[in-house]
This record gives C-alpha cells, sequence and structure tokens, in this order.
C-alpha cells in the first residue's frame, strides 16, 4: 500500500510500503531494520521518498544496498544518510541488527536550522556511506543516541518534541565527526582530499547552473590546473568529469524513475537547448536520452 508517484515508475513511499508521510515538520520515525524487512525475506525493492530524509544504520550483519545506479556491498558497523529523491533498495542479510531513522525535509528548511546549516549540509546534501569501527567511541555514541530516540517514543514527556530535535541532531554530528575522521585519515595519504571535498559539496549545490570548471576554482580560491591536479591524484579523472558525472546521475534518475519529456529534464539541469542535452548525454552514455529511457526505465 502506497501513494502512486504519478510522475514516476518507481514507488514513492512515505515510509516503505506506507502512504506517504505526514506533511508534520517536526515528523520523526524510528524503527528496528528487522521490524519492515524480516517478514519481507529482508528485501527493500528500489524506491524514493520525496519529503524525507533517511539514515540507516547498520550495528551488527551486513547487506547490499543500491543507490541510484551504484550498488554497494557492506558488512560490520556503517551508517548511509538517503537525501529526499534518491532512489534506493536494500537486500539485509539475515538477521542483520541496525535502525533507520526517518526524518521529514522540512527540518533542514526550518528557521532552527540555520545554526546546524554548515555542520550538516553536507550530509543531507546527497548520499553518503560511512564507515564505523565497532569498537569506536562514535559508535556507541550512534547506538546510544538512536536508543535514546527509541525511549522518548516509549515514554513521551514534556517537550516531547524538542527532546527529538535535540537527539536528531546529536545523531547528524556523531555521523559528522565520523566523517571528519575518516576525512583527515585519508588527508594523510592524499593531501588534496579536503579541496576534493569541497569541490563536490560545491557540485552538489551549483551542477543545475551549469557552471564551468573555472567558475569553481574561482569559488574555490583556486586555480583551473590546482583543481584538475587534486582530482587526478584523487579520484583519477578530471574536474570536468566529476561536474558531467553528477550531471548525468541526475539525467539519468529523471529519464528511469520519471516520465517527464526530454525536452523538460533539460532545461531542469540547465540546459537551454533540449537537443545540445541530447548530445551531450549520447557523448556520456554511449545511448541518446531517448533511448536510455526505452532501454532502462522500469516496464
Amino acid at each position: 500500500m502506497h501513494k502512486p508517484d504519478t510522475q514516476s515508475g518507481i514507488p514513492d513511499f512515505g515510509l516503505y510500503g506506507e502512504a506517504s508521510a505526514s506533511q508534520d515538520p517536526g515528523f520523526v520515525h524510528i524503527e528496528d531494520i528487522a521490524a519492515r524487512s524480516r517478514a519481507i525475506g529482508w528485501l527493500i525493492k528500489p524506491h524514493r521518498h520525496d519529503n524525507m530524509l533517511q539514515i540507516l544504520c547498520v550495528f551488527d550483519g551486513g547487506l547490499e544496498v543500491q543507490l541510484d545506479d551504484e550498488n554497494h556491498t557492506l558488512s560490520g558497523g556503517w551508517a548511509i544518510t538517503i537525501p529526499p529523491g534518491v532512489v534506493h533498495g536494500f537486500r539485509f542479510n539475515p538477521d542483520t541488527k541496525g535502525a533507520v531513522l526517518s526524518l521529514a525535509a522540512a527540518h533542514f528548511s526550518d528557521d532552527t536550522y540555520h545554526r546546524s546549516r554548515q555542520y550538516f549540509d553536507e550530509l543531507v546534501g546527497s548520499a553518503r556511506i560511512i564507515e564505523f569501527n565497532k569498537q569506536s567511541v562514535l559508535f556507541d555514541q550512534l547506538r546510544h543516541y538512536l536508543n535514546m530516540i527509541v525511549g522518548e517514543f516509549q515514554h513521551a514527556e514534556t517537550g516531547h518534541q524538542l527532546m527529538l530535535e535535540w537527539l536528531v541532531r546529536m545523531v547528524l554530528m556523531t555521523l559528522r565527526r565520523q566523517s571528519d575522521q575518516h576525512q583527515l585519515e585519508t588527508s594523510n595519504s592524499q593531501p588534496g582530499s579536503m579541496m576534493l571535498k569541497r569541490f563536490r559539496a560545491l557540485v552538489e549545490h551549483k551542477y543545475r547552473q551549469q557552471w564551468k570548471v573555472q567558475q569553481y576554482a574561482m569559488a574555490l580560491h583556486t586555480s583551473v590546473s590546482s583543481l584538475n591536479r587534486v582530482c587526478n591524484e584523487c579520484v583519477g579523472i578530471t574536474a570536468k568529469s566529476i561536474i558531467q558525472n553528477r550531471v548525468l546521475i541526475e539525467a539519468k534518475r529523471k529519464l528511469i524513475y520519471t516520465q517527464y519529456p526530454v525536452d523538460q529534464i533539460a532545461y531542469t539541469l540547465g540546459f537551454k537547448d533540449p537537443a545540445y542535452f541530447s548530445r551531450y548525454f549520447k557523448k556520456l552514455e554511449g545511448l541518446p536520452p531517448s533511448a536510455y529511457r526505452a532501454t532502462f526505465a522500469p516496464g
């Protein structure tokens, strides 16, 4: 039972298998992974949430996860952030232990969020997979804060909604700290990784505006050559390729999972000429947009 998405061939759920979530900007939901997945064979088919951020936390066990057109196999301690609109699906190993925290997207646009923006925008702006050492203090904190959220639902008292907001931010800050710690460890072997991180975050905000590499370099207070050197050293491709890949991911998502005409997709991605968008897409993917949609869109 779900609310059909008239623009899409993929389910648009509130919570998986249920009607769309409450539009209440204070909406918070938490549940054990097994509570929903055990009864359906530990398989959560690809779907999306247009008005929710989800955080999947795995304490023990393993899973295969799909995030748009990427697939990952994980085991151990992990957290996965899934922003609104990202297509995702899971196949859990039986008896995998963990929790799923679901938050209304409005949490990240109201007036109380502005002080947190500098810490959390990177986490909630794009899907992220964050690994934890299961013996670490941060992993213990993450489990503790999630348990506190469960307890708050079981014994709601004075200031219930405010307490939930505080606990949610504690979870997010723990994820941010773990992400920063991993980034610091990586930066010891890749000095340019912090620049790459800033570049990717900026791409996430500006790719629909069709910014050129030079504009990104200026915003990052570096040169085009330095930015390209960092990208090549860290991920083996140019800055232009990173930008193109981000546009391509969004184009594929809209072609597969919506029924928008190709020209409308082109305009939403910042292309003024749909014919140029079609040539651009074919050059990168090997198929024109209409052929790609016919090949890969759900039947």
